[in-house]
Protein backbone atom coordinates (compact mmCIF):
# COMPACT_ATOMS: atom_id res chain seq x y z
CA UNK A 1 0.00 0.00 0.00
CA UNK A 2 1.67 2.95 -1.25
CA UNK A 3 0.46 6.55 0.62
CA UNK A 4 2.13 9.77 0.54
CA UNK A 5 4.20 11.05 3.32
CA UNK A 6 3.36 15.17 2.27
CA UNK A 7 0.06 15.71 0.55
CA UNK A 8 1.54 19.12 -1.75
CA UNK A 9 4.64 16.85 -3.05
CA UNK A 10 2.57 13.64 -3.36
CA UNK A 11 6.09 11.41 -2.90
CA UNK A 12 5.04 7.87 -2.36
CA UNK A 13 5.54 6.37 0.63
CA UNK A 14 8.96 3.04 0.96
CA UNK A 15 7.30 -0.20 2.03
CA UNK A 16 9.45 0.45 4.90
CA UNK A 17 7.59 3.78 5.57
CA UNK A 18 4.17 1.96 5.15
CA UNK A 19 5.47 -0.62 7.80
CA UNK A 20 6.34 1.97 10.55
CA UNK A 21 3.34 3.75 9.88
CA UNK A 22 1.58 0.39 10.57
CA UNK A 23 3.21 -0.29 13.97
CA UNK A 24 2.79 3.43 15.11
CA UNK A 25 -1.08 2.50 14.60
CA UNK A 26 -0.94 -0.74 15.74
CA UNK A 27 0.95 0.33 18.90
CA UNK A 28 -1.18 3.01 19.39
CA UNK A 29 -4.31 1.01 19.42
CA UNK A 30 -2.84 -1.62 21.39
CA UNK A 31 -2.08 1.19 24.14
CA UNK A 32 -5.85 2.47 23.78
CA UNK A 33 -6.84 -1.09 24.31
CA UNK A 34 -4.55 -1.65 27.79
CA UNK A 35 -5.84 1.73 29.28
CA UNK A 36 -9.54 0.89 28.55
CA UNK A 37 -8.85 -2.91 30.03
CA UNK A 38 -6.92 -1.30 32.99
CA UNK A 39 -9.66 0.60 33.99
CA UNK A 40 -12.65 -1.48 34.05
CA UNK A 41 -10.62 -4.19 35.95
CA UNK A 42 -9.87 -1.61 38.57
CA UNK A 43 -12.30 -3.04 40.93
CA UNK A 44 -11.47 -0.73 43.52
CA UNK A 45 -11.57 2.15 42.07
CA UNK A 46 -14.72 1.11 40.39
CA UNK A 47 -16.23 0.18 43.54
CA UNK A 48 -15.75 3.51 44.96
CA UNK A 49 -17.24 5.41 42.23
CA UNK A 50 -20.37 3.17 42.45
CA UNK A 51 -20.65 3.95 46.22
CA UNK A 52 -20.26 7.30 45.81
CA UNK A 53 -23.07 7.31 43.30
CA UNK A 54 -25.28 5.35 45.49
CA UNK A 55 -24.72 7.61 48.52
CA UNK A 56 -25.59 11.00 46.52
CA UNK A 57 -29.00 9.33 45.19
CA UNK A 58 -29.68 7.91 48.79
CA UNK A 59 -29.05 11.41 50.66
CA UNK A 60 -30.95 13.12 47.38
CA UNK A 61 -34.00 10.74 47.98
CA UNK A 62 -33.91 11.12 52.08
CA UNK A 63 -34.27 14.88 51.46
CA UNK A 64 -37.10 14.34 49.26
CA UNK A 65 -38.59 12.52 51.72
CA UNK A 66 -37.82 14.49 54.57
CA UNK A 67 -39.92 17.45 52.45
CA UNK A 68 -42.80 15.14 52.19
CA UNK A 69 -43.28 14.34 55.65
CA UNK A 70 -43.33 18.04 56.44
CA UNK A 71 -46.38 18.11 54.51
CA UNK A 72 -47.90 15.27 56.18
CA UNK A 73 -49.38 17.48 59.35
CA UNK A 74 -51.26 19.56 56.62
CA UNK A 75 -52.44 17.07 54.40
CA UNK A 76 -53.59 15.27 58.18
CA UNK A 77 -55.35 18.58 59.33
CA UNK A 78 -57.55 18.29 55.39
CA UNK A 79 -58.57 14.83 55.97
CA UNK A 80 -61.81 15.08 57.63
CA UNK A 81 -63.07 17.74 55.16
CA UNK A 82 -61.60 15.66 52.49
CA UNK A 83 -64.27 12.54 53.73
CA UNK A 84 -66.94 14.89 54.03
CA UNK A 85 -66.63 16.16 50.76
CA UNK A 86 -66.00 12.71 49.25
CA UNK A 87 -67.98 9.94 51.64
CA UNK A 88 -67.85 6.52 49.12
CA UNK A 89 -64.21 7.37 48.51
CA UNK A 90 -63.14 7.40 52.26
CA UNK A 91 -65.60 4.02 52.71
CA UNK A 92 -63.91 2.26 50.23
CA UNK A 93 -60.46 3.34 51.22
CA UNK A 94 -61.27 2.05 54.96
CA UNK A 95 -63.18 -1.06 53.74
CA UNK A 96 -59.89 -1.68 51.94
CA UNK A 97 -57.83 -1.18 55.03
CA UNK A 98 -60.36 -3.44 57.28
CA UNK A 99 -59.85 -6.28 54.30
CA UNK A 100 -56.02 -6.03 54.02
CA UNK A 101 -55.90 -5.97 57.85
CA UNK A 102 -58.13 -8.67 58.39
CA UNK A 103 -56.32 -10.96 55.65
CA UNK A 104 -53.13 -10.18 57.38
CA UNK A 105 -54.43 -11.43 60.97
CA UNK A 106 -55.99 -14.71 58.97
CA UNK A 107 -52.47 -15.37 57.23
CA UNK A 108 -50.71 -14.74 60.49
CA UNK A 109 -53.57 -17.24 62.43
CA UNK A 110 -53.28 -20.14 59.23
CA UNK A 111 -49.42 -20.17 59.82
CA UNK A 112 -49.05 -20.82 63.29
Amino acid sequence: MTTTKNAAHREPMTDSETLREDLDHTRQHLADTVQELTRRLNVPHRMKETASSAGHRVSGAAGQTGQKMKQVPGAMKELPETTRRHPKAAAAVGGAVVLGAGAMAWLARRHK
